[in-house]
């Protein structure tokens, strides 16, 4: 996620369809959370099914600088940089709208790796939290001090219109945040983000045609330690 990120959990204390569309029927969402020994906050693992081809759903959750037209309160969302190795450094700023609740923003490494699951293709797409801000990025808004997860979209067997659409996000907001807050977003706001992206996947935008193969090789799907404690704290 996070990326969920938009990728990160704390934009979803509320919800609302992605912008000038009729929102897709919302998908059954199964979320579990996972202690981080020495962390307050948890990380949120969860499972559901969107109506749309695995490249499609690649498509929203590839389209970064279009966030903030569907994904609930990414107020900003540009490219930093794209690099020779094919990852993004991506901004992104939040805002919730809420009394007393500071905006949030930080830059993430974004990592895609394509595989191929029963000879169709699946996508992940990996997020770790970079040091430091971007020129242009306001002091007004509190730098999150934890965010890394991850998407994994895989194909289903007889059904080549539908994506079994994995998510993880550990990430801590930082600030004055109540962490109380926080566990609602992850446990509850999870199913409202799987909202947001099978309507944005509905949209005629995102029928596009698969990416080029990539002749058959495997790459590793992520993990639930690519989704963890980073080995060094910013």
């Amino acid at each position: 996620m996070r990326w969920i990120p938009a990728i990160v959990a704390v934009t979803l204390l509320l919800s609302h369809p992605a912008w000038g569309q009729t929102p897709a029927p919302a998908p059954s969402v199964k979320v579990e959370t996972r202690a981080i020994p020495g962390r307050d906050v948890k990380q949120v693992n969860a499972q559901g099914i969107i109506e749309a081809p695995p490249h499609v759903v690649r498509a929203v959750i590839a389209d970064l600088e279009r966030y903030p037209a569907f994904m609930p309160y990414v107020k900003e969302s540009r490219v930093v940089s794209r690099e020779a190795s094919g990852d993004v450094l991506n901004y992104q700023r939040l805002s919730f709208g809420l009394p007393f609740v500071q905006d949030r923003h930080y830059v993430i490494r974004i990592t895609e790796r394509a595989y191929r699951d029963a000879e169709r293709p699946g996508w992940a797409f990996v997020w770790h939290l970079e040091e430091g801000l971007p020129p242009g990025a306001k002091s007004d808004a509190v730098r999150v001090s934890v965010n890394n997860g991850y998407w994994d979209l895989r194909p289903v067997a007889n059904a080549e219109r539908t994506t079994d659409v994995r998510y993880c996000v550990f990430t801590d907001p930082a600030g004055s945040l109540p962490k109380w807050m926080v566990g609602l977003a992850n446990t509850e706001g999870i199913p409202q983000l799987f909202a947001a992206v099978s309507t944005a996947a509905a949209s005629p935008r995102y029928a596009v045609p698969p990416p080029p193969s990539e002749g058959g090789a495997v790459a590793e799907r992520p993990s639930l330690a690519e989704c963890g404690e980073p080995l060094s704290r910013p």
